[in-house]
């Protein structure tokens, strides 16, 4: 009887230590919600940053601004967010997230491109032919929206057949397809790429100053960690890479 319980409690401690060895190497999640037009850079900070810290995951989540706002004001999962606008813009209701730190994390411009096979080729904003599709993104929920509505306040006494986007790849795949013969889009957005060809910048006294803020809603050591990465020598390499215009402040 005595070995049996010996046998029992041995077992027993083997199971703990177990159970101890595999908590201590389960890896901490780090939950980031982020623009559309920051996929690429976040994605690769995303895979060198957990190259360098094999303790952390990072999940993360691309979207329209103002659609992953409503999600996290609706309890998905999120320690940091890369908007591109201010989220005080998107909580005007009674549900407020607590933001613990907010900084900027870099800049963009807007641009007046066309797809490659466009049948009739103009020269500015101005000169779209009335049949013609505009795209945009959606005001309400993209920030790229909403700086291209304000862009088209300054051409007077013009109408445009407007096609709104969901997001700021959606509005790409637009261009991209012809399902629109021109767009304002993210400077970003349309360099480097062969199916889009930019027209001309629009004046950026035509539009409030595009910063992308990025907020943090925890106090995880490894949320600090990782914006501190996004801010280094290395993560700003990575987001010239992607064309973005450095704005570190955070």
């Amino acid at each position: 009887m005595k070995k049996t319980n010996y046998i029992i409690g041995i077992l027993f401690i083997a199971v703990l230590l177990t159970s101890c060895s595999e908590t201590s190497q389960q890896k901490k999640v780090l939950y980031i919600s982020a623009a559309s037009s920051l996929k690429e850079p976040v994605t690769e900070w995303k895979e060198r940053f957990e190259k360098t810290h094999e303790d952390i995951e990072i999940k993360a989540n691309f979207g329209a601004s103002g659609v992953l706002i409503n999600q996290i004001k609706n309890g998905a999962p999120a320690d940091l967010m890369f908007s591109a606008q201010s989220l005080q813009r998107f909580m005007s209701d009674d549900k407020k997230i607590d933001i613990k730190k907010e900084g900027i994390i870099a800049s963009n411009e807007l641009v007046f491109v066309s797809g490659t096979k466009v049948r009739t080729p103009v020269d500015s904003i101005e000169d779209i032919p009335s049949n013609a599709k505009l795209g945009i993104g959606d005001p309400d929920l993209v920030p790229a929206g909403f700086y291209a509505e304000k862009a088209l306040q300054n051409v007077k006494h013009k109408q445009y057949n407007v096609i709104y986007s969901q997001n700021a790849v959606h509005l790409k795949g637009l261009v991209e397809t012809g399902a629109v013969e021109y767009a304002i889009m993210y400077r970003t957005d349309a360099l480097e790429n062969k199916r889009i060809n930019i027209i001309k910048n629009i004046p950026i006294d035509w539009y409030p100053a595009i910063h992308y803020p990025v907020y943090s809603f925890t106090e995880k050591k490894a949320a600090k960690t990782f914006l501190n990465y996004t801010s280094s020598k290395e993560g700003q390499k990575i987001l010239k890479k992607y064309n973005f215009r450095e704005s570190v402040k955070h």
